[in-house]
């Protein structure tokens, strides 16, 4: 990228992203780049169509590259970014569509994905450890039910277990704070 480090916060529903990024909000050593979808989910297009979600890639490379074009050389911080270019694929194939296909319709590759990023935070599901904790519909604005999180949360750790920088964080036998310490340690070997 340009040479600004990026870190990717994926998983299912309910894993703790938007959690975690409020948490840091006050660091001022992090930028935060919000999920694509808050935008291109109100353009009309519904997910259940292969344009979505390559639509999905482009406004994500889109984001960072605002941002990246914004930011002064030496800013020295960290960008989270809520998702990343990969997890459309995680929802292409959750729709039984075929895993290359996505970099066909997409004119994208493994590579072109894997090192826009400096690293890859997965953060399970509450669903898959924490089901006590999975809140959907009406309590939060997510739809999955615990079993759909878990398939796709499969489905996002399949995408970007490749990454070189790749750390899985899951819920077994921890609370969130444990999992939120843990998570900023994995972070901060990046700053």
């Amino acid at each position: 990228m340009n040479g600004f480090p990026m870190l990717v916060l994926t998983g299912g529903p309910c894993g703790g992203k938007t959690t975690l990024m409020e948490e840091l909000r006050q660091d001022s050593r992090f930028l935060f780049l919000p999920e694509a979808i808050l935008t291109v989910g109100r353009v009309g297009i519904s997910p259940s169509q292969k344009q979505f979600q390559r639509l999905m890639v482009r406004a994500q490379w889109g984001l960072e590259d605002a941002l990246f074009q914004t930011l002064e050389p030496d800013e020295g911080r960290l960008v989270l970014c809520h998702r990343g270019s990969l997890d459309p694929l995680a929802y292409w194939m959750a729709c039984g569509w075929e895993e290359e296909e996505f970099f066909t319709y997409t004119c994208t590759n493994w590579e072109e994905h894997y090192r826009r990023y400096a690293a890859v935070l997965h953060l399970v599901t509450a669903a898959d450890g924490a089901a006590h904790a999975y809140k959907r519909y009406p309590e939060a604005h997510r739809p999955e039910t615990a079993d759909e999180s878990i398939r796709l949360d499969r489905l996002l750790a399949q995408v970007w277990q490749g990454h070189p920088n790749y750390y899985r964080l899951d819920n077994a036998s921890i609370t969130w704070d444990d999992k939120s310490i843990q998570a900023r340690h994995f972070i901060e070997q990046f700053l």
